[in-house]
């Protein structure tokens, strides 16, 4: 039977949720409102799995108290899920290296001192980890402690950086002018639509568990894997098809306003205060409230109607060019 301790250690600002700090949309905004990742269900249930098999889940966190518990009202489910919870309030009893039970650790540190920073997941007592954090420098760290240590450090450690999670890719003054060039145009509502849907599809969650499989299954050998190489290219399709429907919706609306006239960027009285009510909620995934665009059938149908009158011009056109080439073309001759 195996007696080597396992545990999960998971990070918890943009690796399971992104703070928005009211100050950038509202004037004085000192609070941030809290948005979770996408698909923490399959995460959850994939932890699950996990302490079954003996792994203990551990949260690490460089926030305070507070902020953690905001978490845990959002998504209390982790609150059963968590065996230990390491945030900055009590950094003291984990942060730094000890000499006596950690030398290898304190030696490396004294060589290089930006292994200071690193959380120090080689000393809470467990063989073998895996340590999830959206911050990459922890996996620069890490190889630099291997690389000090020379094969002396007898952990099996695992880092997965889940490619960090920013809250949407898109701000909420732009979506707000989004939301209002929809209420004018199908065509928008449609992009506005497919841009929404791919946001609650993050994949983040559902590579964690596959890196979760893989150390759940993984027989003990010392050194460091890195997982994130084996999952970065179908993370930045992700990315890619998020920055192009952003760059979509974008130059529709801006095309609308030069189109119309109508003032869609900024903010009035009353728009305003709807975004202070918005940021006053934390938030179950990105732009929770506000998924639904707000059509205006009169607008939407006038839109429809241009856009059919356009396609039946195309078409006329079409046909004449084709009429015209014909025309032009020789007649065969008869042998």
């Amino acid at each position: 039977m195996d007696s080597k301790k396992r545990a999960i250690i998971l990070d918890m600002d943009e690796t399971l949720e992104h703070g928005i700090f009211k100050s950038f949309y509202v004037p004085d905004g000192t609070d941030a409102m809290m948005v979770l990742r996408p698909n923490l269900d399959k995460l959850i249930s994939k932890l699950h799995e996990a302490k079954i098999q003996g792994i203990d889940i551990v949260l690490c966190t460089s926030a305070k108290g507070p902020w953690v518990e905001r978490f845990l009202t959002l998504k209390p489910e982790f609150g059963t899920l968590f065996d230990k919870m390491l945030t900055r309030d009590n950094e003291e009893q984990w942060k730094n290296y000890d000499e006596e039970t950690n030398p290898l650790e304190y030696e490396a540190k004294k060589e290089d001192y930006d292994l200071e920073n690193l959380k120090p997941v080689t000393t809470f007592g467990y063989d073998s980890v895996l340590f999830i954090d959206d911050n990459k420098l922890e996996e620069k760290r890490l190889k630099r402690l291997f690389e000090i240590t020379q094969g002396k450090l007898e952990k099996d450690v695992t880092y997965f950086s889940g490619f960090g999670f920013k809250g949407g890719s898109i701000n909420l003054i732009d979506m707000s002018r989004y939301k209002k060039a929809a209420s004018q145009n199908p065509e928008i509502v449609q992009k506005l639509e497919e841009y929404l849907e791919l946001e609650r599809n993050n994949p983040g969650c559902g590579m964690m568990c596959s890196v979760i499989d893989t150390f759940m299954n993984k027989k003990f050998t010392p050194g460091l894997t890195l997982a994130d190489e084996e999952y970065s290219e179908k993370y930045e399709q992700f990315s890619e098809q998020l920055d192009s429907l952003s760059i979509e919706l974008n130059d529709f609306a801006f095309e609308l306003e030069e189109q119309t006239g109508d003032e869609l960027f900024g903010y009035s009285d009353s728009e305003l205060r709807k975004l202070e009510d918005y940021l006053a909620t934390d938030k179950k995934y990105p732009y929770e409230g506000i998924e639904q665009p707000e059509v205006n059938k009169r607008e939407q149908l006038n839109g429809l109607v241009e856009i059919a009158i356009s396609t039946q011009k195309k078409l006329v056109e079409a046909q004449k060019l084709e009429e015209d080439y014909k025309k032009q073309q020789p007649k065969e001759t008869e042998l």
